[in-house]
């Protein structure tokens, strides 16, 4: 059996939420799309949803959707209109 590495693993809310983001965008299909879907957890903190909200928004190049479904869409190249 493997020891447990627990330097490398999120232990606080916002640190797995980040985490489970990250894990999400690093997908090679999510890549070519330049945008994620992603929807809170039940056992997600509001909380750390808002933070980690504001701090993408922050971010150039970061556009944050909130769909009516409930979905938030995370996307990181804007297109023209042509």
């Amino acid at each position: 059996m493997l020891p447990l590495d627990f330097s490398t693993s999120p232990t606080r809310s916002y640190e797995r939420l980040g985490h489970r983001i990250q894990q999400a965008i690093s997908s090679p299909h999510v890549q070519k799309k330049q945008f994620v879907e992603v929807r809170p957890y039940a056992d997600e903190s509001q909380d750390d949803w808002r933070r980690l909200l504001a701090d993408l928004e922050e971010t150039s190049g970061i556009r944050i959707q909130m769909l009516e479904s409930g979905v938030i869409r995370i996307g990181w190249r804007e297109f023209p209109d042509c």
